[in-house]
This record gives C-alpha cells, sequence and structure tokens, in this order.
C-alpha cells in the first residue's frame, strides 16, 4: 500500500513549480496567500505548511506585512539543516571526503594557471602557522579552512567557494560527531607538512607536483578510515 503524502509536501512541490513556470527570480514576489492558495488549489494551512518549510530550505522568504519572495540562492541552510548527529561512522566521512577530493583536485590545473604571487603568500603564511601550532600541539581549524578557500579564490568562482567551504564545513562537522579529535602532535605536524608543499608547487607551479602533493594530503586523511582511497 502506496503511503500517502502529506498535503503541505505537495504544496512545497506546487509552489516549486510556480517559481519555475513563472521565470521567477531572486527578489520577485509570489501572489498575496489567498490567491496563491487558490491557483495552486490548495489550501492555505497548507499553504502556510509549505512556506515556512521551503523558508528552512531557504528557498523562499515570508515578510510580515508585504507577501512571499523568492530568496537568494546560499549554502547556508543546507548546512543548518544537515542532521549532523546522523553522520557519525567512518564509512560516511569516507564517503563525503571522496566528493571533497574529487571537487579540489578537479579545479587544480585552473589554480595553477589563474594564482597569483600575493594568494601564494597568504598560503604559505597560513600553512607556517598551522606548524607553528602542531608543533605547540595546538589545533588549527581556522587556518585549514581559510588554506582551502584562499587556493582557489584566484578562479574568482563564488560558487566553487562556497562548495569547497560547504564541504569543509560538513566534513569537520562530522569528525567532531564521530569522537574524540586525533591529538598526535606528529600527525598534526605532517598535516601542516603537507599544505607547505602544497604551497611549494604552486610558487614553482609544478602541476604535477601539486597533483601529487594535494592527494598525498588526502590520502593521510583517507589512512584514518577503512574505506582508504580508491
Amino acid at each position: 500500500m502506496a503511503t500517502k503524502i502529506p498535503a503541505y509536501k505537495l504544496a512545497q512541490g506546487e509552489i516549486k513549480q510556480y517559481i519555475e513556470k513563472n521565470n521567477l527570480r531572486e527578489g520577485d514576489a509570489l501572489p498575496p496567500e489567498g490567491k496563491l492558495a487558490e491557483e495552486l488549489g490548495i489550501s492555505r494551512p497548507s499553504l502556510r505548511e509549505a512556506v515556512k518549510a521551503l523558508e528552512s530550505l531557504g528557498i523562499i522568504e515570508s515578510r510580515h506585512g508585504e507577501g512571499i519572495y523568492v530568496k537568494p540562492f546560499t549554502f547556508d541552510s543546507i548546512l543548518e539543516n544537515l542532521p549532523y548527529s546522523m553522520i557519525t561512522n567512518d564509512s560516511q566521512i569516507s564517503d563525503l571526503l571522496y566528493v571533497r577530493t574529487y571537487l579540489e583536485v578537479g579545479a587544480l590545473s585552473s589554480v595553477v594557471k589563474n594564482i597569483q604571487p600575493e594568494n601564494i603568500l597568504k598560503l604559505r603564511r597560513l600553512a607556517e602557522k598551522m606548524l607553528e601550532k602542531a608543533r605547540q600541539n595546538e589545533t588549527f581549524a581556522d587556518e585549514d579552512r581559510e588554506f582551502h578557500a584562499e587556493m582557489y579564490r584566484c578562479l574568482d568562482n563564488r560558487f566553487l567557494l562556497a562548495l569547497i567551504d560547504l564541504f569543509w564545513n560538513i566534513f569537520n562537522n562530522m569528525l567532531k560527531q564521530s569522537g574524540p579529535a586525533n591529538t598526535d602532535p606528529w600527525a598534526a605536524e605532517a598535516t601542516a607538512n603537507d599544505h607547505l608543499s602544497i604551497v611549494n608547487m604552486l610558487e614553482t607551479k609544478d602541476e604535477a607536483g601539486l597533483l601529487k602533493a594535494h592527494i598525498g594530503h588526502f590520502e593521510s586523511i583517507f589512512k584514518r578510515y577503512p574505506k582508504g582511497v580508491a
């Protein structure tokens, strides 16, 4: 026996189809609640529930006294709504790391062609700070996050930067949920040195060396999980 789909979920689909059908863009208004409910053939309560759900997904926003508007796209709502507590095993962390690895490695050729001396200088400072903190048995999550963002900033692709940051956030939150952090100072220092190797390859425009250094960095992380690297 098929499971009946709740009315508000059907209403969500109707609203999204309405936005697509009418080619609505960021900041465009949808019809008033009563008119929209009538046009879509759904009840006002179902419409209100659907609007709340779509607001939480960052698709639309309801402005008090003004109406419903198409919201600018961001990854914020996706990140905020991820069920971190459900992502707690090595296999899931490894799966996500595969995606992150392929995303970053796939753009390396373009990075080599477009990266500027000022980007490389910032990357070296960040990597050196990571090494300094590792030797003091301190964590360096902030520097690591900024390193990966700075590396791809030269491509001037906001969508790519948002994806890289999204996957960095998800991966590190998954690690936190999976158990106590690895405090091995040797592993931390090796990670920092991986980043320094990446900077050296970028500085010399050594694309083959960069690819090897970047993959090597991720392989060292993969070793912590049972699935390994394909």
